[in-house]
């Protein structure tokens, strides 16, 4: 169909009659708004943020609707963030540039590429296009943020740079487009969308970010005819679904979700979620406990009542940065239950502070503070007592004994400990819960050279409270091989008979 030029100061029009793309098949066809790019073009806004599942089209839609303001618009800068130079070059060249020379004639004429680099684009109407890892320096009128959740995820120090830098380059009226998948439940892009979420769409003001979710079940072609055999939890899950989405999910649909599962595992949600909180809460390459954490919540292990029992004995397991973060992990071992009954964070203090605030504030009758491996260390306030020193002194007039974990070659066999104690965990959220959402986010450093997580630690604040569970969890094997567990067990069972 000839373009009509009556209409194309309607963006519409535009964006459903002057663009062709490549589709799954890999041939060229025209773009056509589809369901879910329509709403979001609908309901434009200054600042928007799109979480999505996988193939539903926003970030081809994103990237037109960029350069279609590009095209559309005199002397307008537009800038396209990606979270790798791969897929940078990608967007330029497989979308924009297919975009570009597969323009009608008559269009191709009135646009009038200038100058065209490898990351840049002018245009004859003074307006340019550029799209890379990052854009520094200058202002822009458009910014399109792709795949953030996976620039989070990989490198913070470039989602902070985009965050601090190419964000506050826009201005109240520029407009801004942010899209990912979910990619593990922290960094910025997981805080901006639980924000979004949780503040609602209503009365935005134009530094707010408009929430736009679409689910797997908002694409027609996620259908499969051929029968799955039912699994009776994934049946109750689709069940709950339909109530808490007030919609049906049907047999076809449910073929197609069982079969991403069998090849996906628990990444499914992170790919096809099919709710915002379920987009974040899925396990991730990069995550050593995230999974672990789930499944405490899924078995009815994280609860907001006192898990403390008076008459087991309590433990402390103190990770310490007298210069940096100190966190301190308080847990009783109940019938071979790991209860993390509370926990306490500060900073800048000397190892006084904690022993004092332990007797004072916490009066636990402890049964043994744990130390790391380090605790020999001196300590920068007295410099001839270490840490272990100065903790024994300040709880010598108590039964209390220190014990000082001994130093394992490989951090990773720690982890590993601590991964397979975590199924026995049970959690006060009342006292744990930002706790828990500390050691959810401690997670691998991601190599851009090797393209992978390394089985090395991401250095952040997350490691802090990470390191005070491992080490809770290396005393707990202390622990079970010290005592006499079976006349323990026997012991308490008699002292709770005697409540009744």
């Amino acid at each position: 169909m000839p373009i009509d030029p009556d209409k194309l100061n309607d963006k519409k029009y535009r964006m459903n009659n002057l663009y062709h793309i490549v589709d799954r098949d890999g041939e060229s066809i025209q773009f056509n708004l589809n369901s879910v790019q329509a709403e979001v073009l609908d309901n434009i806004h200054t600042r928007n943020i799109c979480l999505k599942a996988r193939q539903l089209g926003m970030s081809t839609f994103s990237v037109l609707y960029i350069l279609d303001e590009a095209i559309a618009h005199n002397n307008t800068s537009c800038g396209i963030v990606s979270y790798s130079l791969e897929h940078a070059q990608h967007i330029f060249k497989r979308i924009i540039g297919h975009a570009l020379d597969n323009l009608d004639p008559v269009v191709k004429k009135a646009v009038r590429v200038a100058q065209r680099s490898a990351r840049e684009i002018t245009f004859g109407n003074g307006s340019f296009l550029r799209v890379d890892t990052s854009l520094r320096g200058g202002s822009y009128q458009n910014v399109l943020v792709s795949e953030f959740g996976k620039t989070c995820a990989r490198n913070p120090i470039k989602a902070e740079e985009v965050v601090t830098g190419t964000l506050n380059t826009l201005s109240q009226s520029s407009t801004c487009i942010i899209e990912s998948t979910g990619e593990g439940n922290s960094g910025f892009f997981a805080d901006m969308v639980n924000i979004s979420a949780e503040r609602g769409n209503e009365d935005l003001t134009n530094l707010d970010y408009r929430l736009f979710f679409f689910n797997w079940l908002e694409e027609p072609t996620y259908r499969m005819k051929h029968n799955i055999p039912e699994d009776y939890e994934r049946e109750k899950y689709f069940d709950k679904l339909e109530t808490e989405l007030s919609c049906t999910i049907s047999r076809e649909q449910r073929n197609w979700y069982y079969q991403q599962a069998s090849l996906l595992g628990d990444k499914v949600k992170q790919e096809f979620p099919s709710t915002v909180s379920e987009a974040f809460l899925s396990s991730s390459d990069a995550y050593y406990f995230q999974q672990g954490i789930q499944k405490a919540y899924d078995d009815n292990r994280c609860l907001y009542n006192s898990l403390y029992d008076a008459l087991a004995p309590v433990y402390v397991a103190m990770d310490i940065g007298v210069t940096d973060l100190t966190v301190l992990t308080f847990f009783q071992v109940v019938h071979g239950e790991i209860r993390i009954i509370d926990y306490y964070e500060d900073n800048n203090k000397d190892t006084s502070f904690y022993c004092k605030f332990m007797l004072q504030d916490k009066p636990y009758l402890y049964e043994t503070i744990f130390l790391p491996h380090d605790a020999e260390h001196k300590g920068p306030v007295i410099v001839d007592n270490t840490y272990e020193r100065e903790v024994r002194k300040y709880f010598s007039h108590t039964p209390t004994k220190v014990n000082v974990l001994k130093m394992s070659r490989d951090k990773n066999l720690l982890i590993s400990n601590a991964r397979i104690k975590l199924d026995r965990c049970v959690f006060n959220l009342h006292k744990t819960k930002s706790y828990l959402e500390h050691l959810s986010k401690y997670r691998k450093k991601w190599s851009e050279q090797y393209g992978k997580y390394l089985d090395k630690e991401h250095e952040d604040i997350h490691c802090h409270y990470a390191d005070s569970f491992v080490y809770a969890m290396q005393a707990v094997t202390h622990i079970e091989a010290l005592g006499d567990v079976s006349g323990a067990l026997r012991k308490h069972r008699e002292a709770v008979d005697t409540r009744y």
